[in-house]
């Protein structure tokens, strides 16, 4: 390993643990819980829509069960998120 190299190396570190609000966070568990919470959130939302909008017999059945899955994966997230003592404050 050259000397380059281990400056490379340290550089890309310091990058990485030091930057500015202009820059891409670091990514913690705890924020990619946040983000799997509102996408799951999201999900569900356009579940319950598409629930809305079918009129086809055969769709409602697959909507019905869309909006349930997406429902209790939310709600699987909240408990994982509350079970780790995180509060919904801590995820906005």
């Amino acid at each position: 390993m050259t000397k380059h190299d281990v400056l490379r190396f340290f550089s890309e570190i310091s990058s990485k643990l030091f930057f500015d609000n202009n820059e891409e966070t670091l990514d913690t568990p705890k924020m990619r819980l946040a983000e799997q919470i509102r996408e799951a959130h999201e999900e569900w939302i356009r579940a319950q829509k598409y629930f809305q909008w079918v009129s086809d017999p055969e769709l409602v059945d697959h909507a019905i069960f869309a909006e349930e899955a997406a429902r209790r994966k939310y709600i699987y997230l909240l408990n994982l998120a509350k079970n780790q003592g995180i509060s919904t404050e801590e995820l906005k």
